[in-house]
């Protein structure tokens, strides 16, 4: 196939886009139609397709005058394309740094760095409208050298955190390493061990090997797929994967427990999911369980990560985010009283 014509508004030296600009072109020279997200991924390789994905989902695409939110529309030679990009959202340096100074650096590498995630900060933007500081915004203020590495829209994530999840992320600091790493994490070789408060008393030790998809009524959860599974669905979609979960009660309390969780798989929300579905959720999980007491978000906590990394292997272990410390201790003051 012909690769299609798309240069217009096109920042040539940079290959990026001015926030806001309105890209217009007429197709030409496509011997087969070609999917829109696929031929804006490959107009601009900048940026990547779940990028474009957020902009078709939002509305910004226009196909000879008709709005499309189907990024798997097909484009034809003679279609005339807009396309809007995202007006900048502009977040004040001292707001970065004042929402953000809990990250810690754990380890600063030549070709990427571990650090230490506190709970309630998202890793990066969901959408083009959302104004929070994140782990990216983070990261372009102390960590300029990353804003080419990787996709450009988040530079130098390979993995994330629920934004309510404590605990360590690798950020890659080169193309070299963002490759490395994503390959890793795909032939899962990247070995992450959590800490959990679980509701109850769950069999002291187990695998967990449900499928996950997206929850087909509440878009902004997962779901699992096993019909032997109370309350699960048995009618997966073609998004529905396999995830495993290996675990250990590392102690038991009045009413909860201490868990050690160590996932083969990363699917969204895995761990929480898990949990739930064997009658046992996070402690605080307001998505998948209760509101407690104890803690004001589900309490996990990204204790350890060890990897193999261009011949040398590395491992490193966070310790428990003050909050969950603090939930633990009042657990465990629960059985003695």
């Amino acid at each position: 196939m012909t690769q299609p014509i798309a240069t217009d508004l096109v920042l040539e030296q940079q290959g990026l886009v001015a926030p806001g600009t309105r890209y217009q072109c007429v197709l030409k020279g496509l011997d087969a139609p070609v999917r829109l997200d696929r031929f804006l991924a490959s107009s601009f390789p900048l940026y990547s397709r779940s990028f474009f994905k957020r902009l078709i989902d939002e509305g910004s695409a226009t196909i000879n005058g008709k709005q499309t939110n189907k990024q798997g529309t097909l484009l034809k030679t003679g279609d005339k394309l807009l396309l809007i990009f995202p007006k900048e959202q502009v977040i004040e340096p001292t707001v970065v740094a004042e929402q953000t100074n809990g990250i810690r650096v754990k380890s600063l590498e030549s070709h990427f760095i571990i650090i230490d995630k506190p709970a309630g900060i998202t890793v990066h933007k969901p959408h083009s409208s959302y104004t929070s500081p994140t782990v990216v915004d983070w990261l372009l203020l102390h960590h300029q050298d990353i804003a080419p590495i990787g996709y450009i829209d988040r530079p130098g994530i390979v993995h994330r955190l629920d934004k309510d999840t404590s605990g360590l992320m690798i950020i890659a600091r080169t193309n070299h390493a963002h490759a490395q790493l994503t390959a890793l994490f795909k032939n899962r070789a990247v070995h992450k061990t959590y800490l959990a408060l679980v509701q109850g008393h769950p069999p002291a030790s187990g695998i967990i090997d449900f499928q996950i998809g997206r929850h087909p009524f509440h878009r902004n959860k997962m779901a699992v797929f096993n019909c032997s599974v109370p309350n699960s669905f048995s009618q997966p979609d073609a998004r529905v994967r396999d995830a495993v979960s290996h675990y250990k009660v590392l102690a038991y309390y009045k009413e909860s427990a201490l868990v050690e969780i160590k996932p083969t798989t990363g699917r969204t929300h895995q761990i929480r999911v898990h949990c739930a579905a064997l009658g046992h959720p996070l402690l605080g999980d307001l998505l998948y369980g209760n509101k407690s007491p104890i803690i004001q978000r589900h309490a996990l906590h990204a204790q350890r990560i060890s990897f193999p990394f261009d011949g040398t292997t590395y491992e490193f272990t966070a310790d428990m985010a003050p909050d969950f410390a603090a939930a633990l201790l009042a657990v465990q003051q629960e059985i003695k009283n």
